[in-house]
Parts: C-alpha cells; structure tokens; sequence
C-alpha cells in the first residue's frame, strides 16, 4: 500500500482524501498539488494526475498514479 512506503511517509492526509474522492467515481484528478515534509529531503510540492484503472470491462479499486515533484520548478518562478 502506498501509505506504508517509505516508514510510512506517504501516509498524507491529502493524498489519503484524494484517493478516497477518486475510487467511488470515475473521474480523474488532473494536477493535484500535494505540500509535505518529508524526513531527511524536506518539503516538497508534488503534483499528482490519478485515473481509476478499467480491467476487463469493470471498474476495480485500482488506481494508477503519477507523482511530479515540481518544488524546484515552483521555486525558480518565485520573485526573491
């Protein structure tokens, strides 16, 4: 399970209501960004694209998910 990698670093309350808002419906998310400190690399925004996977005809509670981190690209457009 996702929210168990990394000792559990994963384990986001955003990502969680994200993927929970995704698995009833058939609706993608497109360009979710999700800010978080993570231990030993710091904070980082990551944008995410999620879209329910289709086997065989039905729907499963399956889900394929890209995750960007965009933290540099966010930091470079910033006016310091």
């Amino acid at each position: 399970m996702l929210y168990d990698l990394g000792n559990g670093q994963w384990d986001i309350p955003e990502l969680k209501k994200m993927m929970e808002d995704i698995l009833p419906t058939n609706n993608p998310v497109l360009d979710y960004e999700v800010e978080h400190e993570f231990p030993h690399i710091g904070r980082k925004l990551m944008l995410l694209n999620a879209h329910r996977v289709e086997l065989e005809g039905k729907f499963k509670d399956r889900i394929l998910l890209a995750i960007e981190d965009i933290t540099e690209r966010r930091n470079r457009g910033k006016i310091h």
